[in-house]
Formats: C-alpha cells, sequence, structure tokens
C-alpha cells in the first residue's frame, strides 16, 4: 500500500475518533467528587461504600475507593496525572492495556496499604486513585527516560528536569514516606517512630510503581520480538519493519542495500503506527527513518 492510497492521505477527513478512555477516567472522578460534595452539604456520607475500610471491608471496595478523594487538591493532583499519563499510556500501548493498568494498580496499591497495616490495629481507610496514576506514570514514562519535561511544583512553579528525575524522585518520595512515616504510623512499634505524621498511604503508591514497572517490562517483550522488530497495534495488528519476507524481494535496490520493497513495507509499518498512535509515538530513530525512507522512495 503507498502513502496515497491510505485513507487519512486522501478524500475527507475521517470521522472524529472517540474520546479517549483516559478522559472519561478523569470525568468519573470528577463526577464522584461532585457526589462527595453534595453528601457533605447534605451531612450525609454518600460515598461510604466505595471507600475501602478495613476491617470488613467489602469485595468491590477494592476498586472503587480510588473514585473517591479527599478535597480538591488530591483530585487535581490524581486528575491531571490520568489525563497526561494514562492517555499516552492508551494512545501507545492501547486501550485494553490502559484499563489492566488502572485495574492493576488500584487492586495492588490497595493490598500493599493493608498488608502495611497488618501489625497495628488493621484499622484505616484508604481512598483516591494515586495507586492507579502510579501506575500509569511508570507505564507511560520509562521509554522516556532522557526526555525533558515541565514539572510544575506545587501547582505553580514551574521546573525543567529530565523525565528520568520525575520518576526517580516519585518513587524515592514514596519510598521514604513508606519507611519513615507510614509504616511506623499504622503498626505498634516501640523503637520505630515516624520522622513524620501524614496520611498519604505511600505503600498503595508503591504498589501501583510495581504494577507499572512490571507492565511496562512485559511491554517491551511483546514489542520486540528475535530477528526482526515488531510492534502491536492497539486494535490487534501488527506492523513490521523487517520481516523475513521482503528480504528477497528482487527489485531494483535502493540505496545502502535496501530493496525498493523493503523499504517501502519499513516506511508502510511507519505510517501505519502514525494512524494508529499519531506521530508523536515515534521514536527518535524512528522519525529520523520515516525521513531517510521517505527520500529514498521520492
Amino acid at each position: 500500500m503507498g502513502v496515497g492510497d491510505r485513507t487519512y492521505m486522501r478524500g475527507p477527513r475521517p470521522a472524529a475518533e472517540p474520546r479517549p478512555l483516559a478522559q472519561w477516567a478523569v470525568g468519573a472522578l470528577v463526577l464522584f467528587f461532585i457526589v462527595g460534595l453534595v453528601g457533605d452539604s447534605a451531612r450525609s456520607d454518600l460515598l461510604g461504600w466505595a471507600e475501602l475500610r478495613t476491617p470488613g471491608a467489602r469485595p468491590w471496595q477494592w476498586f472503587t475507593y480510588a473514585f473517591v478523594h479527599d478535597g480538591f487538591w488530591h483530585l487535581l493532583g490524581n486528575g491531571l496525572l490520568l489525563w497526561w499519563t494514562g492517555a499516552i499510556v492508551e494512545r501507545e500501548r492501547g486501550t485494553r492495556v490502559f484499563v489492566g493498568v488502572l485495574t492493576a494498580g488500584t487492586a495492588v496499591g490497595a493490598l500493599a496499604w493493608w498488608a502495611t497495616g497488618l501489625g497495628g490495629s488493621g484499622r484505616g481507610v484508604l481512598i483516591g486513585a494515586s495507586a492507579a496514576t502510579h501506575a500509569t506514570i511508570l507505564v507511560a514514562l520509562l521509554g522516556r527516560l532522557e526526555d525533558r519535561i515541565t514539572v510544575l511544583l506545587f501547582f505553580f512553579l514551574p521546573v525543567n528536569m529530565k523525565v528520568r528525575w520525575v520518576v526517580a524522585l516519585t518513587a524515592a518520595f514514596a519510598v521514604a514516606g513508606w519507611i519513615f512515616s507510614e509504616l511506623p504510623m499504622r503498626n505498634d512499634w516501640r523503637a520505630w517512630r515516624p520522622a513524620w505524621e501524614s496520611s498519604v498511604a505511600h505503600s498503595a503508591h508503591l504498589g501501583g510503581l510495581l504494577v507499572g514497572l512490571l507492565a511496562w517490562r512485559r511491554g517491551r517483550q511483546t514489542e520486540t520480538a528475535p530477528g526482526y522488530a515488531q510492534r502491536e497495534m492497539p486494535d490487534g495488528r501488527t506492523a513490521y519493519s523487517d520481516h523475513p519476507e521482503f528480504a528477497h524481494a528482487g527489485e531494483e535496490e535502493a540505496p545502502e542495500g535496501l530493496s525498493r520493497a523493503r523499504a517501502r513495507a519499513e516506511l508502510d509499518a511507519l505510517l501505519d503506527k502514525i494512524s494508529a498512535r499519531g506521530f508523536g509515538s515515534l521514536t527518535p530513530e524512528e522519525k529520523r527513518r520515516l525521513e531517510e525512507l521517505s527520500a529514498r522512495l521520492r
């Protein structure tokens, strides 16, 4: 298939794609927050059924707790992270992976929080989507460690830094908060006291980070197969940049010994990726390769 044969290169512009699921997820968080405000004003606990409370937690509460937030800033932080990193995961990995990461991050985060309090009274309440967003952070950013982004500290102070430092600081804060604050606060220890008191569930963040790391590594394994580069598209299609069937096409050789058939196949794979995930999903190497192949086939 040539460039001109693709639907997005001819005729009217295709109909608008459905709104990303990440945006719907953020909308659900906002909706729950509004319901909570209504309950507070009416002096009624409208969201008590969704919070994860121990002991006596209900099965659904291990997941629904993620929709409940304690105040505007709690919601804003998780909402922005989910909108940003969740959209990256959904665009580049597909909706199924996005939903799986959110679900697993929420569940494992809850389990980590529950296990952290086993040495104490075992009582507590867990709310917020932080575990899920920490999972999407790793899946979205681990492949971009050398990129630079601007982070708004405290929502107003812009700081430009490499992605690797954002990931490292996020993980370091979760570990430090878990060891020096949450663990001694939720357990009856005499020799180990909290360095500071906080209601942040750092253990849930760690559970989310673990899910994100495993999901990212799993994605790396499925993206690359022995012998040629393989990419799985969100709709289940597979694109090949160097498939054996194009190794001996018998056509006129392009520069650097690459046959026109193989060059065309590799270009088609890159264009398929752009069509499915957008131009921003290409790595710097793939962008350079796209320019080279386009120039060769003119």
